[in-house]
């Protein structure tokens, strides 16, 4: 995994203002590039107006659209990227502030925060890290070593929201690859997919399925009929046949696809 290679320390940035703009502008070329195109581009159409239906508040939204995924593919604190976001729409009225401020009033906000407060509960109280590792053998192959780590995860990402899992179970997954004389890199890719695909499988596993099922009460409590329902357990008859269909896949193609020394 990309995330556990060590990384080399950057250089220490100058201290005036001028030499500062220059060590900025040469770590951040292709960045800047796309951010000055982005913005030359959105003036363009505000002016020429190609789209009809677009007002210049149109590309507003477009341009800190595109500018929101630059920042935050350069790893700064996505809350405050998109906080700002947030308010630069709502000061140049792409967006109401009661639309600025509803996702606050949100019960799949407040159901997201309250399932990673129990995944941090699990995670200090090692509850996932002892049934995981109380679950796992020692592999003879690629094949078992996939199969054995993938389905205690979809199994724990169902009842559980599937980022936490996977940050729970990533140590545990590369102790018991130094135990099992396993490369971690065989195993951590679909570690990270089968924790997806057990997500799918109730409607608390993911975060999608949380937004997916909020959106729908809006719309009953708006009088719009959608025509379904989201319970806890309905995508549970599709969603798990899938996740183990996906576990094997993963086994028997891990060793050949993925590095094995």
């Amino acid at each position: 995994s990309p995330s556990l290679l060590p990384r080399p320390s950057s250089p220490t940035p100058p201290r005036t203002t001028t030499s500062k703009l220059r060590w900025f502008l040469r770590r951040n070329r292709n960045a800047v590039l796309f951010a000055v195109a982005a913005t030359a581009a959105c003036i363009a159409g505000a002016i020429t107006n190609p789209i009809e239906r677009f007002t210049w508040r149109s590309w507003v939204a477009i341009w800190v659209t595109a500018n929101t995924l630059l920042v935050l593919v350069l790893d700064h604190a996505p809350d405050l990227v998109l906080l700002v976001a947030s308010l630069t729409l709502t000061l140049t009225g792409c967006i109401t502030e009661e639309q600025c401020w509803s996702g606050f009033a949100s019960h799949g906000v407040m159901a997201i925060g309250s399932l990673f407060i129990v995944a941090k509960a699990l995670e200090e109280a090692g509850t996932v890290e002892g049934l995981a590792g109380a679950l796992l053998g020692v592999p003879s192959s690629p094949f078992w070593a996939t199969a054995m780590l993938c389905t205690p995860t979809v199994i724990f990402s169902s009842v559980v929201n599937d980022t936490p899992v996977v940050a729970m179970l990533m140590p545990v997954a590369e102790r018991w690859c130094g135990r099992a004389g396993v490369s971690p890199a065989t195993v951590l890719m679909p570690l990270s997919f089968a924790a997806m695909l057990g997500g799918t499988c109730t409607i608390i596993g993911t975060s999608t399925n949380i937004v997916v099922q909020d959106r729908i009460q809006r719309d009953v409590e708006r009088g719009v009929d959608p025509g379904f329902r989201l319970g806890f357990f309905t995508m549970t008859p599709v969603a798990v046949p899938v996740a183990f269909v996906g576990v094997f896949l993963m086994a028997c193609l891990s060793a050949a696809v993925l590095p094995t020394g």
